[in-house]
């Protein structure tokens, strides 16, 4: 009866202002069905909101079950990139990798620039014949270009700092001519080396079967004194940190090393180096006994308007220089040398793993020139007729300029 009691009075204080109810002139029987409907109701949806809240919490742990698992799968899947592109590929910027080297054949990481002479041959004698005008200039300036004991002559790598040169006029494009085969024989033609190699199995001890003699003076000269261009990445305050950023860098697609991505600022830098090591050998005379003298130089070669090819380069006052004005000749050894090649002779996919030749050369003195010791001033030679090798004062010599005529190309052995 109590609990009846309370029941009514929550009812009779919600419905007062409509009814005047009491607990003993009232009947509640109908009310009392609402209140059981009411709760039967509620019950139920306490038990769905359970039910739904269980399913929320299932597929709240299904959800960070699937992202943990997608963070491990993304971890892997990082894991497997192994270079730029595909580091790139990772933030959505996808490009190819170029080789910056496309001519050369023992490597895929480099490109072939413009023809490289030493600069006593590109500045001396490819600058043009250009009047005195110094208007502007002091002297010391001036001295970087030519020198005042000849002062038509163009000499060192300063001349643009000491006159203006105009515009070139607009010339044909030139035909560009394909380089002779590498084991094409030309000094000599006959590729007749018997007497300069004294090997006793030409056909495989040459290596020019295999290809990897360039004995073709037209393709060596595509070779000797020039370089392959690489890419690096570089710490530097003016680089960047950002991959993204990093992938759209000018030549991007020349490297494959991946970006450090340790948050610290890179740069791409470019460098570059010989394709291949050319070893000078010469002789000199001490006290009657005949000694060797080897040194590898970075030396240019071209072909002169003569149609021979020549060796240039501007090196100190040495022993091969000495030896090279004295002895009026002397031999090259150029060599490339391809480590991931394991196949002595070549291979199909990498080619020779030994490729390069030998050079004998003779001393061109109408060409060559002997300087002091600000590397530009001429002392011997200088005016387009030879110079007497046998009354040089080395004294007075402090660099020389030396033009090298190619007199026979044989293979390796």
């Amino acid at each position: 009866m109590m609990k009846k009691t309370f029941k009514l009075s929550l009812v009779c204080a919600s419905i007062f202002a409509l009814t005047a109810c009491g607990s003993d002139d009232t009947d509640t029987t109908h009310l009392e069905e609402q209140i059981q409907t009411l709760e039967a109701q509620n019950d139920k949806l306490t038990k769905e909101k359970a039910s739904v809240q269980s399913e929320s919490d299932q597929y709240r742990n299904q959800a960070a079950e699937l992202t943990a698992t997608n963070n491990q799968l993304q971890e892997k899947a990082v894991g497997y990139i192994s270079n730029f592109q595909e580091q790139c590929a990772e933030v959505g910027i996808t490009f190819d990798y170029e080789n910056p080297n496309p001519e050369n054949p023992y490597i895929n990481n480099g490109k072939t620039p413009e023809l490289l002479m030493a600069r006593s041959y590109s500045i001396v004698n490819s600058m043009p014949n250009q009047p005195n005008n110094h208007e502007g200039r002091d002297n010391s300036t001036c001295t970087n270009c030519h020198s005042e004991q000849v002062p038509d002559k163009h000499f060192g790598e300063n001349c643009t700092s000491c006159h203006n040169f105009a515009e070139p006029e607009p010339t044909d494009p030139v035909t560009p001519t394909e380089p002779g085969a590498p084991g094409n024989p030309t000094h000599p033609a006959d590729g007749n080396w018997d007497g300069l190699t004294g090997a006793s199995a030409p056909s495989t001890f040459y290596y020019n079967t295999d290809g990897a003699s360039f004995v073709n003076a037209e393709y060596l000269n595509t070779r000797l004194g020039k370089q392959n261009t690489f890419y690096e990445w570089k710490e530097s305050s003016d680089g960047t940190s950002d991959v993204k950023s990093a992938c759209g860098l000018a030549n991007r697609e020349h490297i494959t090393t991946m970006f450090p991505n340790d948050g610290k600022p890179y740069e791409l830098a470019e460098y570059k180096n010989f394709k291949g090591a050319a070893t000078f050998i010469t002789q000199r005379k001490e006290n009657g006994e005949s000694i060797a003298s080897a040194a590898t130089f970075g030396p240019g070669m071209h072909k002169g308007e003569d149609g021979e090819f020549y060796v240039t380069m501007l090196i100190g006052k040495n022993n091969t220089c000495k030896n090279l004005v004295n002895n009026s000749k002397g031999e090259i050894h150029y060599y490339e040398f391809d480590t991931r090649s394991n196949v002595k002779l070549g291979s199909p996919e990498l080619g020779a793993r030994n490729a390069g030749a030998r050079i004998q050369v003779s001393t061109d003195y109408a060409q060559s020139q002997l300087n002091s010791f600000d590397w530009s001033t001429p002392v011997y030679g200088a005016n387009g007729e030879a110079f007497d090798p046998t009354a040089v004062d080395w004294n007075t010599v402090g660099a020389c300029s030396l033009t090298l005529k190619v007199e026979v190309i044989y293979p390796l052995g």
